[in-house]
């Protein structure tokens, strides 16, 4: 079933002084092996991004969120050996207070039964350390109680700072509970801990010990404060995240949060998407928009082998946030604002042949159900100095681009052997994780109606889902219709569109579609379409501003400018869901 979601404020506005350029694009996951993302945006202009490793404190940084998977890094923190912190360091969150940064971690001496809260403070104002534990005692930050205690947080409200956290009502495991306290300093609580949230509702309530955790602090316009918190076992495709807001004036009285009924992001199988929790909330670089970063199970029964996503996020008339749904995880989403300088809406091929890996030859692997997987299934096991994946293609003869879909979990780069029609290339995969798909690509030229190209093994072990053709002279481009400027539209998701969504129109409904033709000429437009929702649904087309007729038929006629040219489209009446529109040379 298709969902709708909202459009988000910002690159959506149209602008008739366009950027000679197109706009970037990016593809979840920006890390195809983590969980527990954070991310913080410093006023030097850089984000800080950390992350669960296990056994140290890794700070990522970079311009562009939309480039974390290529961020340099750095390790921080690496507990001594004796310390009692030492081992499962999990969810760190990075946070700048009176001047300093703190580390906020949980961690233990390898009982997770004992599981407690540390922070670290750095020596200096540079995010990348270095760091030391402020107040002595391994930096342990506790209430008097002293109970099992994760993913702590910082809420600054009202010049008072406070302590979220979740963590055990006694000293057995039933239950996670979301906890808050004051504090004297940012490494030291002053007052006893209050219950604010516990797991009390149906979609709560998934897999047991009960949960309520990685609470996150994310403040309006006004002020208002919310405590988005994720929900039920993080190993199920359940998990989600529920939303706690501060409807008094004390944040020490439980009485004072009132816990939203419903999950406010959660699994969409529809786009495949399971697990999606524990998230952090940072803002685009020009800070026009606002973003939630999170962590998702790669696939269906994934459990704990997840990926890091993110998406924009708007906000509803009352002041509440409104996450929509999850993006399915190779659906191209425009950047946050401020990171790319063009206007003109990207082309993309128009005409692609795609072949899936468990339907070629396979000699001496495994053919594996995989829900992440396009198709539903991969080949690994490409072990063996025979082992080979076969696909014979019948394709137009020319130069093409050969795309391979990969996931490479190695944790350093792999290779596999191509051959077509008899020639061997060497082609390099970068590693990103398992079930974390990225494409690797080649030139190639096919010199044949019938062709060879067999997929062996090279250097170390790579896993394949596809195999993509795509000629290098583009007679057809596309564009998709959720990428173009829109005005009383809604993006709708449905797996089954091109890029996994299409756009709703509606009377006086518009679709902009700013882009750059190589030479003046006649060309022929093609509008794609999912449905008709009404048959007197009418279409009218614009070219720089002038009416050029109505779309009653698959195909158009226009006459185009060298340079930048605006294709608009105007729902006059009716409704209808448009794909995408492609433009090819009539001349």
């Amino acid at each position: 079933m298709a969902s709708e979601r909202p459009i988000p404020a910002g690159p959506h506005t149209f602008n008739a002084k366009n950027d000679s350029n197109e706009f970037e694009v990016f593809k979840n996951p920006v890390i195809g092996d983590g969980a527990d993302p954070w991310a913080v945006k410093h006023s030097d202009g850089y984000y800080y991004y950390t992350q669960t490793t296990g056994g140290n404190i890794t700070i990522w940084k970079i311009k562009n969120l939309s480039e974390l998977d290529r961020a340099e890094k750095k390790v921080v923190w690496t507990p001594s050996a004796d310390a009692p912190n030492r081992e499962h360091m999990w969810a760190p969150e990075l946070h700048f207070i009176n001047g300093k940064w703190y580390i906020y971690y949980a961690g233990s001496e390898g009982d997770m039964g004992k599981q407690r809260m540390y922070v670290l403070e750095s020596e200096g104002t540079d995010p990348l350390g270095p760091y030391h534990h402020p107040g002595g005692h391994y930096g342990k930050i506790a209430a008097a109680t002293d109970k099992w205690a994760i993913d702590g947080t910082v809420l600054q409200h009202n010049d008072q700072l406070y302590f979220v956290w979740s963590g055990w009502e006694g000293d057995e495991n039933v239950s996670q509970n979301l906890y808050i306290a004051p504090m004297k300093n940012p490494w030291t609580l002053s007052g006893d801990r209050v219950e604010i949230s516990r797991p009390e509702l149906q979609w709560e309530k998934h897999g047991t010990p009960l949960i309520n955790e990685g609470p996150q602090i994310l403040n309006n316009k006004k002020g208002q404060v919310f405590i988005v918190y994720s929900a039920s076992g993080s190993w199920t495709d359940d998990y989600c995240l529920g939303m706690l807001t501060l409807d008094g004036k004390n944040p020490l009285k439980s009485d004072s949060w009132k816990k939203s009924p419903e999950p406010v992001f959660q699994k969409n199988p529809a786009l495949n998407v399971y697990g999606p929790g524990h998230n952090s909330f940072v803002k685009s670089p020009d800070g026009k928009e606002d973003w939630i970063i999170y962590h998702a199970a790669k696939f269906q029964g994934a459990g704990w082998n997840r990926s890091v996503r993110m998406q924009p996020f708007t906000w509803n008339k009352d002041g509440t946030p409104d996450f929509g749904v999850p993006q399915a995880a190779d659906t191209l989403l425009r950047v946050p604002s401020g990171e790319s300088k063009g206007d003109l809406v990207p082309k993309l091929p128009g005409l692609v042949y795609r072949y899936e890996a468990e339907q070629a030859a396979v000699h001496n692997a495994s053919i594996v159900n995989n829900t992440g997987a396009s198709g539903g299934a991969k080949v690994g096991m490409i072990d063996f100095e025979d082992s080979y994946v076969e696909f014979n293609v019948e394709v137009p003869k020319g130069d093409y681009t050969l795309k391979v879909r990969y996931s490479n979990g190695m944790g350093e780069p792999t290779s596999h052997l191509v051959s077509v029609n008899g020639k061997v290339q060497e082609l390099s995969y970068q590693p990103f994780g398992w079930d974390s798909w990225r494409d690797a690509e080649m030139d190639t030229l096919l010199d044949k109606e019938q062709n060879t190209i067999r997929i062996s093994k090279g250097k170390l072990f790579t896993e394949i889902d596809s195999i993509e053709l795509i000629p290098k002279e583009m007679k057809i481009v596309k564009y998709e219709a959720e990428l173009g400027y829109l005005k009383k539209a809604r993006i709708v998701d449905n797996l089954q569109s091109s890029n996994d969504q299409t756009v709703q129109t509606k009377k006086g409904s518009r679709i902009h579609f700013p882009v750059m033709v190589s030479k003046e000429g006649s060309y022929l437009l093609k509008i794609s379409k999912e449905s008709d929702d009404s048959p007197s649904a009418v279409q009218k087309i614009y070219v720089n501003g002038r009416y050029t007729g109505s779309a009653t038929s698959p195909s158009q006629s226009l006459k185009l400018k060298k340079g930048v040219n605006d294709i608009t489209l105007t729902t006059s009446s009716g409704n209808a869901e448009v794909d995408y529109i492609s433009l090819s040379s009539a001349d």
